[in-house]
């Protein structure tokens, strides 16, 4: 259907379906298309209290997008963001990668576009490609939110000289409470108006106790295993649809993938994000990355057969 028609108003229509039929959820993933603004939810889509991404330290962020609508109008298929962590994989939040039922979509349903901060811009440095496989956790959670976190393997690999667009590495441990962290992403800026940004917005964070958001004030016990909760206690900044799926960067490393909250920059209510440190053994083998261990055991071995070898000369 995407392919048949150019106009505007026909791929609104289709983008509305295309919205229902992969059961966006109500603070994850963005429609795709710019929507008419004042149509939006209250507490809609958006980095609350940002500014400007600098693109030096954003260069693993990339815009994951429905590949039909994208096609006809370059940045409006954007629904959710992710994090480049290898030359061919991007991390991502579960909930961006399935259908109402839960089914993972298809790989030919998405595009991804690395390698600018402006949504709507192509340069010389855009970095665009199929997807090959997607892999969305196994038990994930629609009405939970556990285990938010989901891989694309790229079709393209980004080259390793690439000027605008780079993974960036994993953190080995969940941040503590009190680290400063940031969050970026094309979410709206306007409340209650559903539409992204044209530019890619950042906003710097807390992380905060689970205790604290899971207290009856807040959160009363939704937090599991698995997520981080940041932002601030106050309200006023925080990522919310739109940016789903985006990083969450602490001391230059990612830390987190944006899940869900409670409305957007709500008091009391700070963002929950998928903790990457926890995921670590499942990222390492949906991505088909070496084990350390796996290494350092092969090197031995080579290192023994080598030492025998030279002994059978003598």
């Amino acid at each position: 259907m995407c392919h048949t028609t150019t106009n505007p108003t026909a791929l609104a229509a289709i983008a509305v379906t295309i919205a229902i039929a992969i059961g966006l959820p109500p603070h994850g993933a963005l429609a795709a298309v710019d929507p008419v603004p004042g149509n939006g939810t209250e507490g809609g889509p958006r980095i609350i209290g940002g500014f400007e991404a600098p693109a030096e330290s954003t260069r693993h962020q990339i815009s994951l997008r429905v590949k039909c609508i994208d096609y006809f109008m370059f940045g409006r298929g954007h629904i959710c963001g992710g994090s480049l962590i290898s030359s061919k994989h991007v991390l991502t939040a579960a909930h961006c990668l399935v259908d109402e039922y839960g089914r993972t979509q298809p790989a030919d349903f998405f595009v991804v576009v690395g390698g600018n901060t402006e949504r709507l811009v192509q340069t010389a440095n855009t970095f665009t490609s199929q997807v090959e496989k997607v892999i969305a956790h196994a038990h994930y959670d629609a009405e939970l939110f556990a285990n938010d976190i989901g891989l694309l393997h790229l079709t393209t690999t980004v080259p390793a000289n690439h000027p605008t667009l780079q993974p960036i590495a994993l953190v080995e441990q969940s941040p503590p409470a009190g680290t400063i962290c940031q969050v970026t992403g094309w979410g709206s800026t306007v409340s209650g108006v559903q539409v992204p940004t044209e530019k890619l917005m950042a906003v710097n964070i807390t992380i905060i106790d689970t205790a604290i958001c899971n207290s009856t004030d807040s959160y009363s016990g939704e937090l599991m295993a698995g997520m981080i909760c940041a932002g601030q206690l106050e309200g006023g900044k925080d990522s919310c649809q739109g940016d789903s799926g985006g990083p969450l960067v602490c001391t230059g490393l990612l830390a987190g993938v944006v899940s869900f909250g409670y409305e957007c920059g709500k008091a009391n209510f700070p963002g929950v994000y998928a903790d990457v440190a926890y995921y670590r053994e499942w990222i390492r083998v949906n991505s088909g990355a070496r084990h350390s261990v796996g290494g350092t055991l092969l090197s031995a071995l080579l290192l023994l057969a080598l030492v025998h070898f030279h002994a059978n000369l003598k």
